[in-house]
């Protein structure tokens, strides 16, 4: 498989999918978190942040950069990149836990 920009577009979405997912079920695995002990969300929140950067980047670079997808898909890759970009950073301002 050559490594070209729709592929590394591709490996990135699906990587960060993956990503996301893991950190969910991470959650549920170190069991509940309390007021002492923070440290399943923590590393929750780390891997399923990851994971949606992960994805969102690819996103954004896919629907700037690739040339192989039509214009109609660069274009949703583009505005849902950007709207997932929004809400992440409104959601982390208002949250506590960031």
């Amino acid at each position: 498989m050559e490594m070209n920009k729709y592929n590394l577009m591709i490996l990135g979405l699906s990587t960060g999918i993956i990503l996301f997912f893991i950190g969910i079920g991470a959650y549920f695995l170190l069991g509940p978190s309390t007021e002492e002990n923070m440290l399943p969300q923590k590393v929750s929140s780390v891997i399923k942040l990851g994971g949606m950067g992960l994805t969102i980047i690819s996103m954004i670079v896919g629907g700037i950069f690739v040339k192989k997808i039509e214009k109609d898909v660069k274009s949703l890759l583009l505005i849902f990149g950007i709207a997932l970009l929004l809400i992440n950073i409104v959601i982390m301002s208002f949250s506590g836990y960031y």
